[in-house]
């Protein structure tokens, strides 16, 4: 569905923020891209959607190839949520804030309503419609942020250190939302991130070290990899270090390895 071949980009003509990298994303899946600050990661997200041009290889989404001709067509297909809650905010009621895109997109009233209530109810945002931003916790206001990007029914959803700003509470409803856009209504999900216990709910990881793409595969194939993601300023959480030392020891069996495992992936 995705495909990224050779891209690089540079923001400044000299130093490359992304060195030809290559990868591609199925449709259903989710992906999450990690990397310290610095790794290129956001850079990437923002490829994806167009807001950045690249200075080298290219992007194609469902055949599409990402350009100015196909802009408009390709940001029906793919939408992004970046970091910070309180930035995406556009509206002056969560109702208004839904609404936005919708309106930028002309879609009719009556249909605009009824977008807008089957998507703030599918984030579980449906008793805070006439809610201002200021009355909303950090994880409501993601919820919103989600809300107004499934509502222009995109099929590739992109988030950007979604919830880096977030509490642990705020954190888990953000991760509980992504599963059930995945698993249920089978959106594609790109997840940006440093979190490597956030990480571990996805089909695969790409990591990014220095603009260069140094790792790819499912979780459990890169976090075997502990030194390389050690050089890249990614600390395995302790469970996850456990659950490489219980791989190593030829004592444990394979049940109670496999059982940390599906421990770690559920957090």
């Amino acid at each position: 569905m995705i495909k990224v071949k050779d891209l690089s980009f540079s923001y400044n003509g000299h130093d490359e923020a992304l060195k030809n990298v290559t990868f591609d994303i199925k449709k259903g899946s989710w992906i999450s891209i990690l990397g310290h600050n610095g790794s290129g990661k956001s850079t990437l997200s923002k490829l994806m959607v167009g807001l950045l041009t690249p200075s080298k290889g290219h992007i194609e989404i469902d055949g599409l190839l990402l350009n100015d001709e196909n802009l408009l067509e390709i940001r029906k297909k793919i939408g992004i949520v970046f970091q910070n809650p309180d930035n995406q905010f556009v509206g002056v009621t969560v109702k208004h804030d839904i609404a936005f895109g919708l309106e930028n997109q002309r879609v009719p009233h009556n249909e605009m309503k009824e977008k807008i209530n089957y998507y703030a109810n599918l984030v579980g945002m449906q008793d805070f419609l006439n809610k201002e931003p200021h009355q909303l916790s950090g994880g409501q206001k993601q919820r919103v942020a989600i809300a107004g990007a499934l509502a222009m029914e995109q099929d590739v959803l992109i988030l950007d250190e979604a919830t880096s700003m977030l509490d642990p509470e705020g954190t888990l409803e953000i991760v509980n939302l992504i599963k059930k856009l995945n698993q249920t209504y089978h959106k594609t999900i790109i997840t940006i991130t440093h979190d490597l216990s956030f990480a571990t709910q996805s089909d695969e990881l790409i990591v990014l070290k220095g603009g260069e793409m140094i790792l790819k595969g499912t979780p459990k194939e890169v976090f075997k990899e502990e030194d390389v993601l050690k050089s890249s300023h990614l600390e395995l959480p302790f469970e996850l270090s456990v659950y490489n030392e219980a791989l190593k020891d030829e004592k444990i069996s394979k049940k109670v390895v496999e059982a940390l495992w599906a421990f770690n992936s559920k957090m």
